[in-house]
């Protein structure tokens, strides 16, 4: 799908987006995102995926710079 959207609109402004996950195999789940200067916390009862859309949106939506980044942590790597 992102190749023919890809084709459909070669010449589109886009914003690439850089997600790195820093989280050790016995670490558990996201529950903290780095934004630029911004962290962005996951709420309660907000499921991963969930959280991790948001962050990505907010992001885009929070930045002009390109790419933009976010570094996604868990509870055990938040002193990375």
């Amino acid at each position: 799908m992102t190749k023919l959207e890809a084709a459909a609109h070669p010449e589109a402004n886009r914003i690439n987006l850089i997600l790195r996950r820093i989280i050790r195999a016995d670490a558990g789940e996201v529950v903290r995102a780095i934004i630029g200067d911004k962290i962005v916390g996951r709420q309660t009862d907000e499921p991963e995926d969930d959280f991790i859309a948001r962050s990505k949106i907010e992001a885009l939506a929070g930045t002009s710079r390109r790419p933009a980044r976010v570094i996604l942590l868990s509870e055990q790597d938040l002193d990375l």
